[in-house]
């Protein structure tokens, strides 16, 4: 028996495989829609943990007459089947304790506010304008995202902050280093789905303050991404921001 139930197994595996393969590629590439691809996404889970069942059943039903490699296989299949379901569980669990929200900002009061790329989103996409109802459930959740505040000249404020936007492989949308204010598009890592970015770099009395503001385009939370790039970001430029000689000169 184990001899007909092995292919079935096996292309079982081979189609959650290509359905978790279409789901993601399709939303980067473009040609499916991310609501559908997640629709996808959620039954090849469900397809793994049934696979999972029917291999264990399997092995114990054929346990007599397979051979030592039949056994082998039933347990790879079983054990991809489980890590994939855990794993994909698992990131579920752990995201779906955070609210719906789309678009995190470093000032609650005054938001920076994005030019250019209002002209980039599609109509069906999330529209620009802030949401200030958003306000009590990101200080609830994501109270450690605060301004950037340093003892920084502003010039080299603003270098540094455009050179690293250009290290993390941001889409640079546009620079206006007079106001001190940055545009960029940010991909998530599975899905490749954008998430427009704006930085905003004043000089307030004798420091420089550096807003950030992070929105997805689709979907209704961010599972956290956009707080996590605020954070990141402005650790790392926090780091590189500290007092210079007046010798120092400024990159070109």
């Amino acid at each position: 028996m184990s001899r007909y139930i092995s292919p079935v197994l096996y292309i079982l595996m081979m189609l959650i495989g290509c359905a978790a393969f279409v789901s993601i590629s399709g939303v980067r590439v473009g040609f499916i829609e991310p609501i559908t691809a997640f629709e996808m996404l959620r039954k090849t889970v469900y397809a793994a943990i049934v696979l999972t069942v029917l291999t264990a059943a399997s092995l114990l039903i054929c346990r007599k007459e397979c051979s030592a490699g039949g056994r082998r296989f039933f347990i790879l299949i079983g054990v991809v089947s489980f890590i994939y379901s855990v794993m994909w569980v698992g990131l579920y669990m752990q995201k779906s304790k955070l609210p719906d929200l789309y678009d995190i900002t470093t000032d609650l009061n005054n938001p920076p506010v994005f030019i250019n790329i209002t002209y980039l989103r599609k109509a069906s996409e999330h529209g620009l304008a802030y949401d200030f109802s958003a306000v009590p459930l990101q200080k609830k959740y994501y109270p450690e995202i605060k301004p950037l505040v340093v003892d920084t000249p502003f010039k080299e404020a603003y270098i540094e902050a455009v050179s690293l936007v250009k290290e993390r492989g941001w889409e640079m949308v546009s620079q206006y280093p007079s106001a001190g204010v940055i545009e960029a598009t940010a991909r998530t890592p599975i899905f490749g789905m954008r998430n427009d970015i704006v930085i905003r770099i004043s000089q307030q009395q004798e420091s420089v303050v550096v807003d950030m503001r992070s929105c997805s385009r689709a979907g209704k939370s961010d599972h956290g991404n956009n707080a996590e790039r605020i954070s990141g970001f402005l650790g790392e430029l926090g780091s590189r921001l500290k007092p210079v000689p007046k010798e120092f000169a400024f990159r070109n």
